[in-house]
């Protein structure tokens, strides 16, 4: 049951304003496209409070913490000179305190952190975050927050959660905050950001003149979006996948990239795919500890050497991609995507916009992987069986897939993959503009690219060839 509704106030010392940078640049563009008042892109979190810790000392902790980040205590707001980050340098964060009596403390932050995270931000007039604290027996077990998109991504919260956490210990270590994102305008105003900037542009200029057109137009033919869900909960898939990372020496994610490519190849009876990885571009020292919006797109495309029309007529042999090789290929793709991801939103777009002209077609209809693991670069990887194919076989009746009703509508999307889970089991959610992938639709992608993964694991003979014929078959 609640008790009365109090806040936390902070005075940061820093108020300030200025452009947005280009990573909120992008996400600005996705609000902007959705419904006013839409919740869908709110994120939530949970920390434990260690033993001992009262409500007062998490109230500090928590003033400390929206103190260190700008983020959390700025408004987004339209001017005639375009979308502005206006920081505040005083005020106070809503804070609920919920008594959950015998309830367990997992299943009361279920119920709790979706009212908490459910209400919408006015992020012009409202500061992006929420906060709650869940007691029994007057003492405090976990605190929730809330917060918009537009102040923080995925990453961003797996951050603030170790921050918070060093804050309710007794003492706390002494950190200093990571960069604010009004400091972050100045590198990308830079030279060395300017000429990063164009840099990537050049990369994605060269990909996107030659990529399949499956792969970037619309299909809607000015149709609202018309989008079929699917969803994969599989062992075994888990299983084949984090064995040929652990076997290749790659991420398992990457496993995951190659086999989504390939098998998009051919069910698009392409010879090549592309992917919009959705990413932090947290790669310089200065920015590693940034908390706000930082996700950008980067360029995934894969190229298959097979022609559909002559795949039986080529022989097999030594001279065939391994799965191995297809791995490693996937992997050094992957680092170019990384490599060429800093870029002003707009201009991508105006890009798009321009290739889209050149080659006669209505752009707005891409592909995209979104890996929602925050803290899987924290994450051990999973101890795999001594007796490999025995456990896929035997998880493999386990696998559950099933179209749930989702409320979402992804911004230009043909088909989108978010990956949200890859330890003991593998859990995929796909959605899919209709009739993208034929009559399969998006659960017969995700059956498929089991099928597929656990074939390169389990076929020591399997080629690239063999499992994009397999795909289409």
């Amino acid at each position: 049951m609640p008790l009365p509704p109090t806040t936390v106030h902070f005075s940061s010392g820093r108020a300030a304003e200025g452009p947005l940078i280009w990573a909120q640049a992008a996400i600005w563009d996705v609000f902007r496209w959705l419904p006013p008042d839409d919740s869908t892109l709110n994120l939530l979190v949970q920390c434990p409070v260690p033993t001992g810790r009262g409500l007062g000392d998490v109230a500090e902790a928590l003033r400390h913490l929206v103190e260190r980040h700008d983020s959390l205590h700025t408004l987004y707001v339209d001017t005639p000179e375009g979308p502005r980050q206006r920081v505040v340098g005083e005020g106070d964060i809503p804070l609920r305190v919920h008594d959950i009596g015998d309830h367990g403390t997992d299943e009361a932050a279920a119920d709790l952190g979706e009212q908490l995270r459910r209400p919408w931000f006015d992020i012009g007039a409202d500061l992006p975050l929420r906060a709650a604290v869940l007691v029994r027996d007057d003492e405090p077990v976990a605190v929730l927050l809330a917060a918009s998109h537009m102040a923080v991504d995925g990453t961003s919260l797996a951050i603030v959660r170790g921050d918070l956490l060093n804050l309710l210990q007794d003492p706390p270590v002494v950190v200093d905050p990571g960069q604010q994102p009004l400091q972050r305008v100045d590198y990308e105003t830079s030279p060395v950001g300017l000429r990063r900037e164009a840099k990537a542009l050049s990369y994605w200029s060269k990909h996107l003149t030659g990529v399949p057109t499956r792969m970037i137009e619309s299909i809607r033919d000015g149709r609202p979006p018309n989008l079929d869900w699917g969803q994969i909960q599989s062992p075994a898939l888990a299983l084949a996948t984090n064995s040929l990372a652990a076997r290749f020496g790659v991420p398992p994610a990457t496993v995951l990239l190659a086999g989504i490519t390939l098998q998009l190849a051919a069910y698009t009876g392409g010879t090549d795919a592309l992917l919009r990885m959705i990413v932090a571009t947290r790669f310089r020292p200065a920015s590693r500890a940034l908390v706000g919006a930082f996700n950008q797109n980067a360029l995934f495309r894969l190229a298959f050497d097979i022609h559909p029309e002559q795949r039986d007529a080529r022989p097999a042999g030594s001279a065939e991609e391994t799965v191995g090789e297809l791995l490693h290929r996937a992997s050094d793709a992957a680092l170019l995507a990384y490599a060429h991801c800093e870029y002003d939103p707009g201009k991508l777009e105006a890009l798009f916009a321009d290739v889209a002209a050149d080659r006669g077609i209505t752009p707005d209809g891409y592909c995209f992987f979104n890996d929602t693991r925050f803290s899987a670069q924290d994450q051990s990887p999973p101890a795999l069986p001594s007796d490999l194919p025995e456990a896929i076989h035997a998880a493999l009746p386990a696998t559950k897939l099933r179209a749930p009703v989702i409320d979402r509508t992804p911004k230009g999307a043909n088909f989108f993959m978010f990956l949200t889970d890859l330890g003991d089991t593998a859990e995929l959610m796909l959605c899919a503009e209709h009739g993208f992938l034929g009559e399969r639709g998006p659960l017969g992608f995700l059956a498929g690219l089991e099928r597929l993964i656990v074939r390169a694991t389990l076929d020591e003979h399997a080629t690239t060839r063999l499992l994009y014929r397999e795909a289409t078959a």
